[in-house]
């Protein structure tokens, strides 16, 4: 990619699940968003595909959604190396609550990690709802938001 512009977008929305990317783009998307579907850990090459993306749009919001799990919370928190700025949509305690119909209890050995990431400054901003989690046992598939 030599060049990229982004106009008439304000935010730009990360969306790690493709069936949650898919059902997002046809019925939530707003007209300033540009959303991008991430597919969970990124390769390097994808890596300098979110640099070049931020080097054009760094007066833009950015947004990441993933589950909101152990997995997500890592994604998240390698993509925000690259983009100091973003915030996670849908991963907080009051998304994570609202889909308690739709949670997966955690193993004692999931539930041992997510305590050491609790402990760990870069996954701050998910402190609330990994308190929540952990007061739950449960974690939640981003998937449970399809169609809301």
């Amino acid at each position: 990619m030599k060049a990229l512009k982004i106009k008439n977008a304000k935010k730009l929305i990360f969306i790690e699940n493709k069936a949650n990317y898919i059902d997002y783009i046809q019925n939530n998307m707003k007209e300033e968003e540009f959303v991008i579907y991430h597919g969970g850990m990124y390769s390097p090459i994808k890596g300098e595909f979110f640099r070049k993306l931020y080097s054009v749009a760094k007066d833009k919001e950015f947004y990441h959604w993933s589950d909101i799990d152990i997995g997500g919370f890592k994604i998240f928190a390698r993509l925000r190396k690259i983009i100091p700025e973003l915030k996670p949509y849908k991963m907080d305690k009051i998304s994570f609550c609202s889909k308690q119909r739709y949670w997966k209890e955690m193993s004692k050995d999931y539930r041992n990690r997510l305590l050491e990431i609790r402990q760990i400054e870069a996954y701050e901003v998910f402190y609330d709802v990994i308190d929540e989690m952990l007061k739950s046992n449960c974690k939640l598939e981003q998937e449970a938001f399809i169609g809301c």
